[in-house]
């Protein structure tokens, strides 16, 4: 059995200095602790998670958060899902400081994430609009012990220790079977209204649709992609330009937020059920119009888990300095149709 002397022989330091770094206690330079904890990890040692947790409480964790919920009402679910978990671990000394954008803007989150680091947060919950420089910027987080957990969607080839939310190009999938099944056959022209193509989720949303349609169902064809910018006032002209015009869709599948817009414009133009119209959402407001029939069916996504485990993943790294078992970690999608509530 591995004991914290083999640890300190092999690392070259005292005893004292390994249960220091094991237990994340002052006094020990973070690369030598980083050495220390990596030893221990391929050596197979064990450490008391129920006395790192006591040694937390003396540690408060103070964790950032940036969602772009303004306007947008599927985020109150994932904030609500984000509070539960910090009253749940408040006794461990974990709060969260949350900044909230409107769209998708590279430099606002920039400035965000600034404006966490200088007050003082030790981890970020982001959800991330897919640029470069948002990569690079989770690298130098991490560089300065700064751990990112992306949540709703993620952010390929960047550092963040691990994504949580869903698996988009599976749910897209979900959706193009969905539109096939209700088509049975029939031919139907769809519009495809997305958020941001600088969002990875929305675009792996479209992938996964086109992949089951296009090899599928031939009787589908999608005839434009427009973006929200996932605010309703955007996606009602858009449904209303649509649903006015000599070339009126079929169909229409949203990838993100905005539902709210399009059905107004659809029960303005009395084409609840005329029209199919498959979401992603099951917010209050897209309750009221999947009963009402506006909304043909919707695969939720399980925001409140998309909240509440990143708070839970960065305090059990905040623990043992551990990366999650898995690099994605998958909330449910599943259909909801007006029978179903």
């Amino acid at each position: 059995m591995t004991s914290i002397k083999k640890i300190a022989e092999i690392a070259g330091v005292s005893r004292g200095t390994v249960d220091r770094a094991l237990n994340n206690r002052d006094g020990v330079n973070e690369d030598v602790a980083n050495r220390i904890r990596s030893i221990a990890k391929d050596l197979g040692y064990k450490t008391n998670r129920a006395g790192l947790a006591l040694a937390a409480r003396k540690h408060p964790l103070k964790i950032g958060a940036i969602f772009p919920s303004e306007g947008n009402p599927y985020f109150e679910d994932v904030i609500l899902g984000m509070r539960a978990a910090e009253s749940e671990y408040a006794d461990f000394g974990v709060s969260i400081s949350l900044k909230t954008t409107k769209g998708f803007s590279t430099s606002s989150q920039l400035k965000m994430i600034d404006t966490l680091v200088d007050e003082g947060v030790q981890a970020i919950i982001l959800s991330p609009v897919n640029d470069l420089a948002i990569a690079r910027r989770i690298k130098d987080l991490l560089s300065v012990g700064i751990p990112v957990i992306t949540a709703n969607t993620d952010l390929e080839k960047s550092d963040r220790l691990c994504y949580v939310g869903t698996d988009y190009f599976k749910s897209g999938k979900m959706a193009g079977g969905l539109m096939g099944l209700i088509a049975a056959g029939r031919k139907k022209r769809i519009v495809i209204l997305t958020g941001s193509i600088h969002v990875l989720g929305h675009n792996q949303s479209i992938s996964g649709f086109y992949s089951v349609i296009k090899s599928e169902y031939p009787n589908l064809s999608v005839v434009d992609v427009e973006e929200t910018q996932d605010n309703s006032d955007i996606s009602y002209e858009l449904a209303k330009s649509l649903l006015t015009s000599k070339d009126c869709p079929d169909a229409i599948y949203m990838t993100a937020g905005a539902v709210y817009g399009a059905c107004r414009a659809i029960e303005e133009a009395g084409m609840a059920g005329k029209i199919i119209l498959l979401t992603h959402d099951y917010t209050g407001e897209s309750k009221v119009f999947l009963e009402k029939r506006v909304i043909t069916a919707s695969i939720p996504q399980d925001p409140f888990q998309q909240g509440y485990l990143p708070v839970k993943l960065l305090y059990d790294y905040s623990l043992d300095k551990e990366k999650p078992k898995n690099d994605r970690v998958y909330t449910n999608s599943y259909i909801t149709i007006p029978e179903s509530l």
